[in-house]
């Protein structure tokens, strides 16, 4: 009888033993950025005898799915964020064609881009990042470039955003484009009423 007692008190004391490092998951502040509330988080406390232990696994079964569905929820979210901001980095994206083959400067093309960044996106997505170089002081100069010519277009003295990236512009000469378009112009029919036969169809 009390080597059945003492086999299960070593048991309880090595199920709490383990269940330390999951009570941090289930009782830390996963609720944040969670849809809705998470409910009321049962409260630990040291487990020190088996009527202890039972208790708290009684608290933690009790509010059962609330709160641990907010941890699954936030882990299910977190994915689409990080894709919102890749799609918002790509979409900033400050690439060669920007700057002239020569030198560092904006094209046109580039101050117009800036100028919809920073005037037209979401303010909380006002930010433009560089396409790195090979050489580290050409990514430095483009920098300081965007950075001097968006504090000219700034609104409400919102101070610029600029950050280099490692990936590069998928784009095409702005040539390509312009020449597809003027085929597709020049190549179109001429929009005409079919011939009137007289005859009720």
């Amino acid at each position: 009888m009390d080597r059945n007692l003492c086999l299960s008190s070593v048991v309880l004391a090595a199920c709490v033993t383990l269940t330390t490092p999951v009570s941090g998951f289930w009782w830390g502040d996963n609720c944040a950025g969670c849809v809705g509330s998470c409910g009321a988080a049962p409260t630990p406390r040291p487990a020190q005898t088996a009527f202890d232990y039972c208790h708290d696994i009684y608290n933690i079964n009790r509010p059962w799915p609330s709160p641990y569905v907010c941890p699954d929820r936030v882990t299910a979210h977190s994915p689409f964020n990080a894709m919102v901001s890749n799609g918002w980095r790509r979409q900033n994206l400050m690439a060669e064609h920007h700057f002239k083959t020569d030198s560092s400067e904006l094209t046109q093309a580039g101050e117009l881009k800036i100028q919809w960044i920073m005037t037209q996106a979401p303010p909380a997505y006002r930010r433009m990042f560089v396409e790195r170089s090979i050489d580290p002081e050409v990514t430095k100069t483009r920098i300081d470039t965007i950075t001097k010519y968006a504090e000219l277009i700034a609104q409400d003295g919102e101070a610029p955003r600029v950050a280099e990236t490692h990936i590069v512009s998928e784009g095409r000469p702005a040539s390509t484009v312009d020449f597809v378009n003027t085929q597709f112009r020049q190549n179109m029919r001429v929009p005409t009423l079919p011939v009137s036969t007289g005859e009720n169809e």
